[in-house]
C-alpha cells in the first residue's frame, strides 16, 4: 500500500478515535453535573414520616414485601449507586450487545441520572445517559459516540422517566413507603398498584409478588417506546429475581426488561446488580 494512503488512513482513524475520547469525556462531565444537580434538589427533601406508621398504611402484600427488603433497618436510603452488567438489543430479531451501567438515584424524590455504554470493544457501539431532575426527563443515545441516535425529551420523556424511576426504587426501597408523592392503591392478596405523581404528572405500575415476599414483576401502561421516529405508549413490564443482600436492603439483582405487543414481547435489556453504595 502506498505510504501516503497509509499516512492518510492512520490520520483518519487516530482523528475518529480522539473525538470519539472527546465525546466520552463531554458525557462524563454532563454526568458529572447531572449528579451534582440532583444532590442539590436533595437539600431539604429527607422525609420525617415514622416508617413503622407508614408501613402500615401499605396494603398487605406491599407491607410483607417493604419489610422483607428493608430487613431491620429503620434508615431511609438518601442516595443509591447502582452498578449493572448486562446485554441489549433494538429489534425482536437483533442480535444482543454487551452493556454496562451506571445509576446514580436520588431515593426521598424522584430524581436520577443513568448512563450506559453498549458494545465490548475500546471504543462503544453505543453511548446513552437518561436523567430525571426537577420532574423534567431528558435522554441522549450516540451511535460510537458521535452520532445523535436519539434526544428524548419532553412529556414523553418525563412521564416514561417518572415511570422508570418509580420501578426501579425496588433498588433502594425505602423510596417505595407511601409519602406525599406516593401511594398505594390494594389489588388482591399478591399485588397492588403503586402512583406516583410529581408535579403535573401522574404515573402508576402494578407489583406483583410471590409467597416469598419478593417483587416478581412489575407492569405499567405509562412508559413510550421510541417507533417509527416517534414515541408510542406500549405496555411495558420489569421481570425481577435472584434476590440478595446489600447493607441491609435485599433487592433483586436480574431483571429483564420487556415490551407488550400486541405482535409478542419482546425482551430487549437484561441486566445484573453487581454493586450497589446507599447512603442513609
Amino acid at each position: 500500500m502506498d505510504l501516503r494512503l497509509i499516512l492518510i488512513l492512520t490520520g483518519i482513524i487516530v482523528s475518529f478515535l480522539s473525538l470519539a475520547l472527546l465525546v466520552t469525556l463531554q458525557v462524563r462531565r454532563s454526568v458529572r453535573i447531572g449528579i451534582r444537580a440532583l444532590r442539590e434538589l436533595s437539600i431539604g427533601s429527607t422525609s420525617h414520616f415514622s416508617i413503622e406508621g407508614s408501613l402500615q398504611s401499605c396494603p398487605e402484600p406491599v407491607r410483607n414485601y417493604l419489610r422483607m427488603a428493608m430487613g431491620n433497618s429503620k434508615r431511609l436510603i438518601h442516595f443509591a449507586r447502582i452498578k449493572q452488567i448486562g446485554e441489549f438489543r433494538t429489534s425482536p430479531d437483533g442480535d444482543w450487545s454487551p452493556s454496562r451501567a451506571d445509576g446514580h438515584y436520588l431515593a426521598t424524590k424522584p430524581g436520577f441520572i443513568w448512563k450506559a455504554r453498549f458494545g465490548g470493544g475500546l471504543i462503544p457501539s453505543k453511548i446513552a445517559w437518561l436523567e430525571l431532575l426537577d420532574g423534567r426527563g431528558f435522554g441522549s443515545v450516540k451511535f460510537l459516540g458521535l452520532f445523535t441516535l436519539l434526544n428524548p425529551s419532553g412529556h414523553e420523556a418525563d412521564t416514561s422517566l417518572l415511570t422508570r424511576y418509580l420501578m426501579e426504587s425496588i433498588w433502594f426501597p425505602t423510596a417505595l413507603l407511601p409519602s406525599n408523592l406516593l401511594r398505594w392503591n390494594p389489588i388482591d392478596e399478591h399485588s397492588a398498584e403503586a402512583v406516583l405523581h410529581y408535579g403535573s404528572i401522574h404515573v402508576s405500575a402494578v407489583f406483583t409478588f410471590n409467597d416469598r415476599n419478593e417483587v416478581v414483576n412489575i407492569k405499567t401502561e405509562d412508559k413510550y417506546r421510541d417507533f417509527r421516529s416517534s414515541f408510542e405508549k406500549a405496555t411495558f413490564t420489569l421481570h425481577c429475581s435472584e434476590f440478595r443482600v446489600f447493607d441491609g436492603m435485599t433487592i433483586p439483582t436480574s431483571v429483564e426488561f420487556v415490551w407488550n405487543l400486541p405482535k409478542g414481547d419482546f425482551s430487549y435489556g437484561k441486566y445484573t446488580v453487581v454493586q450497589t453504595n446507599y447512603e442513609f
